[in-house]
């Protein structure tokens, strides 16, 4: 199987090299509608689509994401979907109102953010913040999936057919990964566009995007990001939960990366409390944050994402230059090689839940403040 998707996928890998030399700039890589097809241009022209939800005029993106969706604010949004277990609103209403409540902290800025109008508004002044491309976006806070909802979403068949509004109506899974709280924190609307579902990475040259003061830096060339390295250890606590939680990939590369950040960067107090307080809110912690320890390879077991994936991201950041039946043709193979990657997984781990009797002992480490 492996072979056989190697083959198949690999005809299509000069198309895609040549889609991205060849992607225009007035034509985002965002924008699933032509221009005929759209009904409406957000500011930095993204093309998006009317439609209705819960009765709702809305407007969405290609990917099924309301284009309002991210939006903090002190008062409930309208559901968008699914009515009584679409959590996801719920979520960043409880977020607003309570866990961030005494910490209105932008998580990668460091920018202070205040109320007004009910609405989540950042203060620049307060970290030294400029706007890169989009001021309107960057003078609203939003709710960032450090996980991004692409990542633990692709994998669905719901997202396949229809994208994360799709997936938000039909799968319980997919609203309870999309609303869980330990994966959410506040973050300027601009970064949070810019960041996308770009993959966490250590970017050379310590270039300043945001202002000399903002320590996020984003490689839109190689998709990359790396949030500032206060919050290093934050985000691998988060990667690691998730991958549990829902049974994820992380790559060998991205496992490496992930433990040096929660050595380098310990839990601090305010981490201890966040990870309380959503305890407290919806029923679980993350338990990398309340049972905090240095670890190695060894002791964060891979769960691979291997050349595959890799190669299945790339085709589906360039899918509205290829082909529709190029890159459904790629999507139906991922789909099957998926299934017969966790089919394997399971043959494998069978026998050896028998035979595998060691403990790795670990060494806890107190954090000093």
């Amino acid at each position: 199987m492996r072979l056989y998707s190697f083959l198949c996928i690999a005809l299509i890998v000069s198309s895609v090299v040549q889609a991205e030399i060849n992607n225009s700039p007035s034509l985002s890589s965002q924008a699933l509608f032509s221009y005929d097809q759209a009904d409406a241009y957000t500011t930095d022209q993204r093309a998006v689509r009317k439609v209705f939800l819960a009765g709702l005029q809305r407007y969405m993106t290609q990917d099924g994401d309301l284009i309002d969706e991210d939006i903090a604010s002190l008062e409930p949004a309208p559901l968008a979907a699914h009515g009584g277990d679409y959590s996801f609103s719920q979520s960043k209403l409880v977020l607003a109102q309570k866990i961030y409540k005494n910490h209105p902290i932008d998580f990668y800025s460091g920018c202070r953010f205040f109320t007004q109008q009910k609405l989540l508004v950042p203060d620049w002044k307060s970290c030294g913040y400029q706007a890169r491309k989009n001021p309107e976006r960057a003078k609203r806070i939003e709710w960032e999936h450090v996980v991004p909802a692409w990542v633990f979403g692709h994998q669905l068949q719901c997202w396949q057919q229809g994208g994360r509004a799709y997936c938000r109506d039909q799968s319980v899974n997919f609203r309870q990964m999309e609303a869980d709280m330990h994966n959410l924190v506040p973050t300027i609307g601009e970064l949070n566009g810019d960041r996308s579902n770009f993959s966490y990475a250590m970017i050379s040259g310590e270039e300043r995007l945001y202002g000399t003061k903002v320590n996020m830096e984003i490689n839109f060339k190689t998709r990359t990001a790396e949030p500032p390295d206060n919050v290093y250890g934050d985000v691998a606590r988060i990667n690691f939960y998730m991958r549990d939680r829902y049974h994820l990939a992380l790559s060998s590369q991205q496992l490496q990366l992930f433990t040096a950040w929660n050595n380098l960067d310990p839990v601090d107090a305010w981490e201890e409390q966040r990870n309380e307080l959503i305890r407290q809110a919806q029923g679980n912690d993350n338990p990398y944050v309340t049972r905090y320890q240095h670890l190695d390879s060894k002791q964060v077991e891979a769960i691979e994402r291997d050349w595959v994936d890799e190669l299945y991201l790339l085709i589906f950041n360039q899918r509205f230059s290829l082909p529709y039946l190029m890159f459904a043709l790629a999507t139906i193979l991922y789909l099957g090689y998926l299934k017969y990657r966790r089919s394997r997984t399971t043959i494998q781990k069978t026998p050896k839940s028998t035979s595998t009797t060691k403990k790795i002992t670990t060494t806890r480490a107190k954090k000093t403040k």
